[in-house]
């Protein structure tokens, strides 16, 4: 993982630093609370970002305990809780059977071996010797099997299951996964968290990570009997320190009562860093894209929707909206991942001519002499127009609307923004009252696209329901990693236009986190 380093120049750079990300709610899946928001920032070139890394990191002193913000309202539960700090702290408490790393491919962790039948509906899984929970007792496969069912009825993590149908365990070591689709790489989707068999209802379920609470709940030392050899970044002893608001995450930072914050881009809750820090990007499966009706006059026609792609600047979006903490997308899959095709990517970027040329194509023009494009529907000509709509709840995902409706009424479009609060949002969607969305959708690991194309799958709005799509993502599923003919298929239609994933931004005081390595989901690993 790249490791980025940003904190106050002025004397050494005349450079200023540049802000923290946040984290807000997904147009699906479970929203997390975020400690922070987004501020005007200054990148400092890549080369010199590098040099001023080396140079401080030579003279950084590491603190002696680990301080972690900890918001007490939403628990250390794994499986319930929705703070994104919290799930930070998951990360000492608790492992998986594997992580997803940083290119999008999973490590084994408690999971010795993953060997795929040949048919790929049959994934049989070997456990390591050694790992022990915090009580003492050894890590067995009943306990994942106790943990996949916890996981399984949660709403952060039940929706990437939808092809599983059995999880069994064999023996003390072995589990054995049945899917009713071909899988390559299940275990893309064995992340979540491992707790002792029956402790999945207490307020902090037993684990087998590399610290343990003690004492009031506040302070974490050192698991002595924890099996692995490498040591979580040097420390002995990790505190929790207990924050409420954005801003009282941020002071507690300041002031030197927090050194690690996990922070996301989006969130509406954001206080500005202005403390000295080193900034650590982490991947996430967190997409934002347009989402249309299919059964509209205009936005239901694939012309229409296969050229927006073209007029929309996502480098100018991820840099101004976001603070850099993204990155563009054209395809509906991160682009750090295995199954994002950089060429085919490139066919789909910001480009004006080719944009034109599709509409011209298509007998897309001005014909009422309006300075609006008009498309002839049956036998009357239909002006390029209608209503985004956005959750309020994000101002960058307004402001990012917003962008894009400008780029499409430059271009001869007519497209009104409208923001709505959450519920009045998810109304809209569920009874199609919209043209255009801007969507938020957490995919699973392997950016698997069923839930668009599913009956009643859960991004499937506005009739985009269709078998074609979905055989495609049952074929990528097969052959994870190449998903060069359904994202071919969804941008050539304009199913949906991607247009980012979003980044974590971990701040640390300096010489906090030298070897931190951020997972998808596991921030310290």
């Amino acid at each position: 993982m790249k490791r980025i380093l940003c904190f106050l120049l002025a004397m050494m750079l005349l450079c200023a630093i540049f802000s923290g990300c946040s984290f807000g709610d997904f147009l699906s899946g479970t929203a997390l609370t975020d400690p922070t928001s987004q501020t005007e920032q200054t990148v400092l070139p890549e080369q010199m970002q590098e040099m001023a890394s080396e140079a401080v990191m030579n003279e950084a002193q590491r603190p002696e305990v680990l301080q972690l913000a900890y918001q007490e309202d939403y628990g250390l539960n794994p499986f319930t809780t929705v703070s994104l700090n919290n799930r930070t702290i998951l990360s000492l408490l608790y492992e998986p059977l594997f992580i997803v790393n940083s290119d999008f491919q999973p490590e084994p962790v408690l999971a010795a071996t993953a060997e795929v039948s040949d048919d790929g509906r049959t994934t049989t899984i070997t456990m390591r010797y050694g790992p022990k929970f915090h009580n003492g007792d050894n890590v067995t496969a009943k306990d994942v099997v106790y943990s996949y069912q916890l996981a399984k009825e949660s709403d952060y993590y039940g929706n990437r299951f939808y092809y599983f149908e059995s999880f069994e365990a064999i023996n003390s070591r072995t589990i054995v996964l049945k899917t009713s689709v071909s899988y390559e790489k299940a275990a893309l989707l064995l992340d979540f968290p491992v707790v002792r068999d029956g402790t999945g209802t207490w307020a902090v379920p037993d684990g087998s990570g590399p610290f343990t609470l003690q004492g009031g709940g506040y302070q974490m030392v050192r698991y002595e009997d924890w099996w692995q050899d490498n040591w979580f970044l040097g420390y002995e002893k990790a505190s929790l320190t207990p924050c409420t608001t954005a801003a009282d995450i941020r002071d507690h930072y300041e002031y030197g009562q927090v050194n690690l914050v996990c922070s996301d881009p989006s969130s509406a809750a954001y206080a500005a860093f202005h403390y000295d820090y080193e900034l650590w990007s982490s991947p996430t499966t967190i997409m934002q894209y347009i989402g249309f009706n299919h059964n509209d006059k205009v936005f239901g026609l694939d012309a229409v929707r296969s050229a927006i792609t073209y007029a929309i600047n996502r480098e100018t979006i991820v840099a101004e909206d976001l603070g850099g903490c993204a990155v563009p997308a054209t395809l509906p899959a991160s682009p750090l991942s295995p199954c994002y095709n950089a060429g085919l990517a490139a066919d789909y970027e910001y480009d004006m001519t080719t944009f034109r040329q599709l509409l011209g194509d298509a007998q897309i023009r001005d014909y009422t002499e309006d300075g609006v494009l008009d498309v002839y529907v049956g036998e009357y000509s239909v002006p390029l127009e209608g209503t985004m709509i956005v959750n309020a709840s994000s101002n960058q995902r307004v402001a990012t609307a917003q962008r894009i409706a400008d780029y499409l009424n430059t271009a001869g479009f007519n497209i009104t923004v409208k923001a709505l609060e959450e519920d009045d949002y998810q109304d809209a969607l569920e009874y199609q009252n919209f043209d255009m969305y801007y969507g938020e959708l957490r995919m699973s690991n392997n950016f698997d696209m069923g839930s668009f194309f599913r009956d009643y799958g859960s991004a499937n709005f506005a009739g985009s329901a269709n078998s074609t799509g979905l055989e495609l993502s049952l074929s990528m599923l097969e052959n994870s990693g190449n998903g060069y003919d359904l994202h071919k298929w969804v941008m050539d239609k304009g199913w949906i236009c991607p247009i980012l994933f979003k980044s974590y931004a971990v701040y640390t005081t300096r010489g906090a986190a030298k070897d931190l390595n951020p997972a998808v989901d596991w921030i310290i690993h």
